[in-house]
């Protein structure tokens, strides 16, 4: 085996939502999209399980489509090669090549694992995920006897990027199991990581984007009202925007600002920075901070 030669390790991967009801044409749709998405997922899954490979491709394909209780069933494929050590990687992938139950089972964990984590982030704390939380745990303990500790699945969900796709992703797959209160989700051969319907219960209908604790809003060339100045310092400031904030708020001078020279002045032309934080009780967010970014003029006291 050169370098450069690769191999392609085949398995599959089944899903199965127990509905009493038709699931709607767009959501299987959607289900089928997604899964895929989350398949592509999975390499660093194996990769870890399996070191001394790398996964240079995936290749998604739909075996089965089954109405009644949905059953949707995929062929994976993987394309290896070796890292580094030719002789390692050859011992890795004759390994995978035998090991196709313990392939079968990274290869869930890893959505599983992808599924449960997009969930957790459209939650966003904003309710209970209780059961969301336990199906997580019951991951990390499957895990484990295919080589894949707690610490190795956390890092690998951390290092996933572009997590707002990854929520819209798993909202969809757990979708077609929502109209019906009694459903689960079943992965073939792998009975631990059935979805019960609480976990569905918790997932979101739809993806909302998280709210920022805090936001920036920037202005030019406004009136502004000092109320407490120092000449030492650019931290201890305070004052108003007329118009735009009319209680006394914190003030800090930018960097470029001396504050010598601003210190006694009360009223002032400015371009401002307005730092506000959200108050999830008014959903609104309220001013915290007015940094003066640069003075335009200043007026006579």
């Amino acid at each position: 085996m050169s370098a450069v030669e690769q191999f392609t390790i085949r398995t599959d991967y089944t899903i199965n939502y127990t509905t009493r009801t038709p699931v709607p044409i767009p959501d299987i749709i959607e289900s089928l999209r997604n899964i895929e998405k989350l398949l592509h997922r999975t390499p660093a899954f194996l990769e870890k399980a399996y070191q001394g490979i790398q996964v240079v491709d995936v290749n998604v394909y739909v075996e089965t489509l089954q109405a009644g209780s949905l059953l949707e069933k995929f062929i994976v494929e993987y394309v290896v090669q070796g890292q580094e050590n030719y002789d390692k990687a050859k011992e890795v992938i004759a390994k995978m090549v035998k090991d196709s139950t313990a392939i079968r089972t990274v290869v869930a964990i890893g959505v599983g694992a992808a599924l449960t984590y997009g969930v957790m982030k459209a939650v966003g704390g904003s309710t209970p995920t209780t059961h969301v939380e336990a199906y997580n745990n019951t991951i990390v303990n499957i895990g484990a006897d295919v080589k894949l500790s707690g610490e190795d699945i956390s890092l690998i969900l951390e290092g996933m990027k572009d997590k707002k796709q990854l929520a819209k992703e798993a909202i969809a797959v757990v979708k077609p199991a929502k109209a019906d209160p009694a459903a689960t989700i079943e992965i073939a051969g792998q009975q631990k990581l059935t979805i019960n319907n609480d976990f569905v219960r918790e997932t979101p209908d739809e993806y909302t984007p998280p709210i920022p604790e805090e936001r920036d809003e920037f202005y030019t060339n406004l009136p502004v009202l000092i109320y407490a100045s120092d000449r030492d310092k650019s931290t201890t400031w305070a004052g108003t925007v007329p118009g735009l904030i009319d209680r006394r708020t914190s003030f800090h001078l930018d960097e470029r600002i001396n504050p010598a020279e601003l210190h006694g002045k009360l009223r002032i032309y400015a371009d401002v920075r307005v730092t506000s934080k959200y108050n999830k009780t008014k959903k609104t967010y309220e001013p915290k901070l007015v940094t003066i970014q640069r003075v335009i003029n200043s007026q006579p006291n």
